[in-house]
């Protein structure tokens, strides 16, 4: 690697991605953007998915230079993963990669071109989403005057940091890095929006968003399901810390009310499923907004219904008579 300035730094987690990492390499490596450096973070995976990577470089002798590869210690998580590839970053702007998902050849070009142009010290793209065979493509129709902190609190806006293409001094004037792994990018999103001068918007699909089942996130076995839902809440807490520092709290209260209920959204299908072991457990996350929420505007009315009639138990009963068969 030169000592010279890269105009962008991706960064990608690597962890139990033996399967799909192949395909992501190729995508990244196959730039036409050519001043780039690729960060790429070894969580301690288990799998073979390094001496894949490897074996994919070797097919881009021209971007070898260009990689760097961090080793964690031991298995740390995406959250710390994601941090130590931005500390390590060198870029003019950087965007993160997921290890199971993969880009448009020109997405990074495009993205740079639209922020010098504009001079945006971010630029926000569309994206697909993919079984890896189909691909459906997400239309956002940002309106960048329009007030994209408030959409990202009241979740019409998505947090994904991949589709964020952000300049280094933002990622260098953030007040804190999330810890946990669950809702860490609207953490880091949520500063984004707030610190950025100028937002730009490409309504052009670059990133394909791979619908990956065997996910993580995805797995639904009580330990895992409440393990997601205090991980949202710890960086969910740490949102509120920031919004309260910069006297954002009151301006966003009713948007804050959604926000803290989509810690709860983990622990929806065991509440409906066993209602009686799990009726305390999904009231007791942020227990304030039992009462605020069905009266909170804004809230599309059957979300606000179906949210009154659980704070009062009978939900479940009506879920299960809807859905028998």
């Amino acid at each position: 690697m030169t000592n010279s300035k890269p105009k962008v730094s991706v960064i990608v987690p690597i962890y139990g991605v033996e399967a799909y990492i192949e395909r992501c390499a190729v995508s990244l490596f196959e730039q036409t953007l050519d001043d780039i450096e690729y960060i790429f973070v070894n969580d301690c995976t288990p799998d073979n998915s390094m001496t894949i990577l490897s074996e994919v470089l070797s097919r881009y002798p021209q971007r070898r230079e260009q990689v760097r590869i961090i080793n964690q210690p031991k298995n740390l998580g995406a959250a710390k993963a994601r941090e130590d590839g931005i500390k390590a970053a060198r870029g003019e702007y950087i965007i993160h990669c997921d290890s199971d998902d993969w880009v448009e050849k020109n997405m990074y070009q495009l993205l740079y071109e639209k922020a010098k142009a504009d001079n945006s010290d971010m630029v926000i793209c569309d994206w697909y989403v993919t079984d890896g065979v189909n691909h459906k493509v997400v239309t956002q129709n940002l309106d960048v005057n329009s007030d994209l902190l408030r959409g990202l609190l009241n979740q019409t806006i998505v947090g994904s940091l991949w589709n964020k293409f952000v300049a280094c001094h933002i990622y260098h004037s953030l007040d804190f890095f999330p810890t946990a792994h669950m809702w860490e990018d609207v953490a880091y999103t949520v500063q984004f929006m707030h610190k950025c001068a100028n937002i730009g918007y490409l309504g052009s699909p670059l990133y394909y968003y791979y619908n990956n089942e065997n996910s993580i996130c995805r797995s639904k076995d009580e330990a895992s399901s409440i393990k997601r839902c205090m991980q949202a809440c710890e960086n969910i807490d740490a949102i509120l810390q920031y919004l309260k520092k910069y006297n954002l709290d009151k301006r966003y209260a009713n948007d804050i009310v959604v926000l803290k209920n989509s810690a709860r959204v983990g622990l929806w299908h065991l509440f409906l499923k066993q209602p009686k072991k799990y009726y305390r457990k999904w009231l007791s996350v942020y227990p304030e907004i039992n009462l605020r929420y069905p009266l909170t505007s804004g809230i599309p009315f059957t979300y606000r219904l179906v949210f009154g009639l659980s704070v009062i138990g009978v939900y479940p009963l009506i879920y299960k008579i809807m859905h028998r068969r």
